[in-house]
């Protein structure tokens, strides 16, 4: 015998369907709403393996808790396994029990960058051998690519987007080579951009003038006793280094420029930096302290840098530098 629950939504009695395998799955008003986001091309497919998810977990009725759960883990890996979290018997659902998909992210690194439906790294040019590149850009996009992939940030963006997810959903992070910044660190959620300190070298200086010849800057002027450097015109791209044919001018310091908080669109804004001379720890660290950030405080598709406005840019640079000192 079959009993039919009616449940009234919105005013409406609507009779739920009947999942395969046994088992009625209601849907709460809120729930339903979001469903009714989806594209109608691909609704049926996800209504199904929402009500799968629930049902597998011992659920009958989708929240919008539980759609939030059920992107999340399509979008790669699992659920959240915090307290509000369904579980079934040996552990939460992985999105490969969902829905059967592969592994989106893409191996290797290449001056495309590295990318899932949620998050991209781009490199520039030094990639692919770059001249003027100061760091190893692939070693470094990888190391970043890392720290998104392994961060859940795919879910909680997932979980947070009803229909397809466009351009401007995803979490951007650019790495440059050297300050001509290529990659376009400026307009992206977090960017990092190699950078070279020019210093006094051992060798002699001829007095060529090269080095202050090479400074778009105009932060190098040679004296008869040798070159000096204007460092709050300087940019720290490597030029004038490279130039000295006399060991004149030499690298003093190197590291990497993090900047976080940039975005195009109806309301554009400017990434600002975070930190200047960073190493590669430290700007991992940076990167995960944006991303659990991010999972704390954004609000259901909320851009990262609308929620850099929101919060205040002052707040966010307290808190990746303090995750910064490391």
């Amino acid at each position: 015998m079959i009993q039919l629950i009616v449940t009234p939504i919105r005013g409406v009695y609507t009779v739920p369907k009947i999942v395969e395998g046994g088992g009625f799955v209601d849907w709460e008003a809120d729930a339903r709403e979001r469903l009714e986001r989806v594209p109608f091309f691909i609704r049926k497919r996800v209504k199904k393996q929402i009500e799968e998810f629930v049902r597998d977990q011992g659920g009958r009725l989708v929240t919008g808790y539980d759609v939030t759960l059920a992107r999340r883990a399509l979008a790669g890996g699992q659920a959240d396994s915090g307290q509000h979290s369904r579980e079934k018997a040996g552990g939460v659902l992985t999105a490969g029990e969902l829905s059967g998909i592969e592994d989106l992210v893409e191996k290797g690194v290449s001056v495309e960058g590295l990318k899932t439906p949620h998050h991209e790294v781009r490199v520039c040019g030094g990639a692919a051998g770059c001249p003027l590149s100061l760091i190893d850009d692939r070693a470094v996009s990888t190391a970043l690519a890392g720290v998104l992939n392994a961060s859940g940030l795919d879910r909680h963006i997932a979980g947070g987007i009803d229909g397809p997810v466009l351009f401007h959903h995803k979490f951007r992070v650019t790495v440059s080579g050297c300050p001509n910044s290529c990659s376009q660190p400026q307009i992206v959620d977090f960017g990092v951009v190699g950078q070279s300190v020019p210093g006094r070298g051992e060798g002699h200086c001829t007095g060529c003038g090269l080095c202050a010849g090479v400074c778009a800057e105009k932060a190098v002027s040679v004296r008869e006793d040798g070159p000096v450097f204007d460092y709050s015109r300087c940019q720290n791209c490597g030029q004038c280094i490279r130039s000295c044919p006399a060991d004149a001018v030499r690298e003093a310091d190197s590291g990497y420029r993090v900047m976080a908080g940039g975005k195009l669109g109806r309301h554009p804004r400017l990434a600002e930096v975070v930190l200047e001379l960073a190493d590669e720890q430290r700007i991992k660290a940076v990167l995960e302290g944006a991303v659990r950030l991010f999972r704390a405080e954004g609000m259901d598709g909320e851009r990262f840098a609308a929620m850099v406005d929101r919060l205040g840019m002052d707040r966010v640079k307290e808190v990746l530098r303090d995750v910064g000192k490391c």
